[in-house]
């Protein structure tokens, strides 16, 4: 099992690489993990937010905890203001409220419509171009949204100052090291800054080696 070195709880997708191999894996959300790997090889635990550790396969068979210690990273605040994402975004809601609140018919709503209007209980199970572009639109929609969540909080300001780099080449970094509407959902802006700064030190370490 991979574990914090202070709380000795597990870490969930911790990434795990035989150094000889090439080849890894992912801890599970309690932390275990399985790779394939002989006496000798060595293998590299990392994780954001969390020192990398490497770690020797040793010549008997046995069971070995790795324990992560915590990075502590000495961060610039960055004061950015811009647009209100949470007032865009209930506007939008507003303006497009009848494909945000879509629901796809089911089997109760045929049950609920079918004594009072048997003809529109059978449409909702007849496939409908127009209940499918509906579908269709709410999907952009909620791309959409994800995606100007994402500028929002991952703006060129932000990434401009924690790098100090210009377009067009921070137009190219921020593309490429652009991050999911899943880890900013959750993320702290600590986070955020923490990811700029190790995605900034990856991004100058790839152009010394081309």
């Amino acid at each position: 099992m991979v574990a914090d070195q202070d709380t000795k709880t597990g870490l969930p997708f911790v990434s795990i690489i035989n150094k000889r191999t090439m080849t890894g894996t992912l801890s599970s959300e309690s932390g275990r993990f399985y790779i394939e790997a002989v006496p000798g090889d060595t293998l590299e635990f990392s994780m954001l937010s969390y020192t990398s550790r490497l770690f020797t396969v040793p010549s008997m068979s046995s069971t070995h905890d790795i324990y992560l210690q915590k990075r502590l990273f000495d961060l610039q605040g960055v004061n950015v203001k811009g647009k209100n994402y949470h007032n865009d975004s209930l506007a939008m809601r507003e303006e497009y409220g009848r494909y945000f609140n879509y629901k796809k018919p089911g089997a109760i709503d045929v049950l609920k419509t079918l004594p009072a209007n048997p003809i529109t209980a059978l449409t909702y199970l007849v496939p409908s171009k127009a209940r499918k572009r509906k579908e269709e639109f709410k999907e952009q929609l909620v791309y959409w949204e994800k995606e100007k969540y994402i500028d929002y909080r991952y703006s060129p300001e932000v990434v401009e100052k924690m790098t100090k780099l210009q377009s067009p080449e921070l137009d190219s970094f921020m593309l490429k090291y652009r991050p999911t509407y899943q880890f900013l959902n959750s993320a702290s802006e600590y986070d955020l800054l923490l990811f700029i700064k190790q995605s900034f030190e990856e991004y100058k370490k790839s152009k010394t080696e081309k």
